[in-house]
């Protein structure tokens, strides 16, 4: 996973890095779960939900794309596992797949209350994008 913690004085600031949009977006998701349930270990996935997101542009599309995903891991209380997604810059859809919120396991992590648009970055690099996104706790 190509994701950091950046240091911020009220909220969580990462900074993602991926070779692809697709992969962008499963890094960015796979961000969201770390915060959410902290260092878990990686289990087989029990269960799938679709998501779909969409935005006028890139930055819309991910803050779209994660604010659906926060809404399916306290909805169904999913842990993420693993995401097939297709992506462009106006949308993304596919399928996250993870196992059932155990409190024993995955209590390790920081309530998200949403995504901010406040110090929202998208860049394309030599090696792909980078984003700069904060979760609001």
């Amino acid at each position: 996973m190509v994701f950091e913690e950046l240091e911020h004085t009220a909220d969580i600031l990462m900074k993602i890095s991926a070779p692809t949009l697709t992969e962008l977006f499963s890094e960015s998701g796979f961000a969201l779960s770390k915060t959410l349930y902290g260092n878990y270990s990686e289990e087989e996935p029990s269960q799938s939900f679709e998501i779909e997101a969409k935005g006028d542009d890139l930055c819309e599309t991910v803050v779209n794309f994660l604010s659906e995903l926060l809404f399916i891991t306290e909805t169904e209380y999913l842990v993420p596992q693993s995401f097939e997604l297709e992506a462009d810059e106006k949308s993304v859809f596919g399928k996250v797949s993870g196992v059932s919120f155990d409190r024993a396991k995955h209590a390790g992590g920081i309530e998200v209350k949403g995504i901010s648009y406040s110090g929202l970055t998208l860049t394309k690099t030599d090696t792909g994008f980078e984003l700069q996104i904060i979760f609001d706790i």
